[in-house]
């Protein structure tokens, strides 16, 4: 369902403002609050959080629910400090990210990303308390939390562009609009479910407290991970906004779809299956935790592959019947066609990362997988300066890169995973 509304929302994007650079200036614009989201939240929650929080909660149900609330209290104030300095250093930060901009966009893409730097606020919450409904394995408020925030980022595109246009601003801060309300609505849809589940908001503040720490020494490997990945996010961005007008935007038109089958096959089993992983760990259950663990990559591959082909040999039929409205047409269906395209090659590998990592997390080891990301994080930036500019490939360049640095993070993954369980 969160995929359907994705794609409808990329549609609307499409068919209003084309492969254009109010495209490009939007989806730039995300690179800096995502950094700061990634850093200080997504982490913990990814590697550290859920599995102590389902330890504590087997133990002592009123001590797990005063971790969240410390946890909780922690990330708002870390997350607030963050954006607070990425909004003073917003302008310094764009030369970063789309040295291609000149004049006016960079001055757009200032405002936009102020504006949408409120959102890792939003999201810091509602992403805790997602958290914990996977830990209790509540999983409806999860799952349809994203329909809400896409659904928030569409009304922007039909009410909030206008709105900002008729009133003398660019259009496009109508987007970023759209995107705070969209995360709002998925804090929203996230509170309710787990203000039923037991939680209730208290401001504590104790850094002193032991499984607190527990979680920022196991998010520290994590973080670094993420800060690695969002860097890498940051140089592919930097390399496209000099490679024309629409770059960013085929880019990104590509990737979601790609990470259609990622998120509905990968994510969703990793997401279904670490609670589970998690308990076989706490258990000493390591027999178990394999068996689980290889029964969801292979799933997960016999499902991912064959749509990978299929979505590789019609990738200009499924640009043009997707996307293929308003302003976007000719070249921008074809470009965008031939990204999809080199991205299925990779899509599989991509699909079985977030699970083969969730085995290393509920072990409780961040570091395997980290040093792994950063490496693979090398390899891609490597190859994209290489196939872009070397071999003058532009923006097919790029996908190549995203597509066999993905390839042999996986490989690397599994080789060390197959290793690691024998020694625990």
């Amino acid at each position: 369902m969160a995929d359907i509304v994705a794609l409808f929302r990329d549609r609307i994007l499409a068919s209003q403002f084309g492969a254009s650079r109010t495209l490009d200036i939007y989806y730039s614009a995300f690179k800096i609050p995502d950094l700061v989201f990634n850093l200080l939240i997504l982490g913990a929650v990814s590697s550290a959080f859920i599995p102590i929080f389902i330890r504590e909660f087997k133990e002592d149900e009123k001590k797990a629910w005063r971790l969240s609330q410390n946890f909780v209290t922690m990330a708002f104030v870390s997350v607030l400090s963050g954006v607070l300095v990425m909004m003073v250093f917003a302008r310094p930060l764009v030369e970063l990210i789309a040295p291609g901009f000149s004049g006016p966009d960079k001055d757009v893409l200032v405002q936009l990303m102020r504006l949408m730097l409120i959102s890792p606020l939003v999201f810091s919450l509602s992403t805790i308390l997602g958290s914990m409904l996977q830990a209790l394995e509540r999983f409806w408020a999860y799952a349809i939390a994203p329909v809400f925030y896409n659904a928030g980022i569409i009304v922007g595109a039909i009410y909030f562009v206008p709105w900002f246009r008729i009133r003398g601003y660019h259009e496009v801060l109508g987007l970023g609009a759209g995107v705070v309300f969209g995360a709002l609505l998925h804090l929203l849809i996230q509170l309710i479910a787990s203000m039923r589940a037991g939680f209730r908001f208290k401001w504590i503040f104790n850094v002193a407290d032991t499984q607190f720490r527990n979680i920022v020494r196991l998010m520290i490997p994590r973080t670094v991970g993420l800060g690695a990945y969002s860097f890498d996010s940051v140089v592919i961005n930097s390399i496209a906004s000099t490679l024309g007008a629409g770059s960013i935007a085929v880019l990104n038109f590509a990737n979601n779809l790609q990470f259609v089958p990622i998120a509905v096959v990968g994510v969703s089993m990793a997401t279904a299956i670490f609670p589970k992983l998690s308990r076989h760990a706490s258990s000493d259950e390591k027999d178990d935790l394999k068996k689980n663990l290889y029964l969801a990559i292979k799933s997960t591959a016999l499902i991912v592959v064959p749509v990978a082909i299929l979505m590789a040999i019609f990738s200009r039929r499924i640009i043009s019947v997707l996307f293929g409205a308003g302003l976007f047409g000719g070249v921008g269906i074809e470009a965008t066609a031939s990204v999809l395209a080199i991205f299925m090659v990779g899509v599989t590998a991509q699909s079985l990362i977030p699970i083969i990592s969730r085995g290393f997390y509920a072990l409780q080891n961040t570091k395997i997988p980290v040093l792994i990301s950063v490496f693979s994080v090398v390899i891609n930036i490597s190859l994209a300066f290489y196939f872009s500019k070397g071999l003058s490939w532009d923006i097919q360049g790029l996908a190549w890169a995203i597509s066999v640095s993905g390839i042999i993070q996986f490989g690397l993954l599994w080789l060390a995973f197959t290793r690691f369980i024998k020694n625990v």
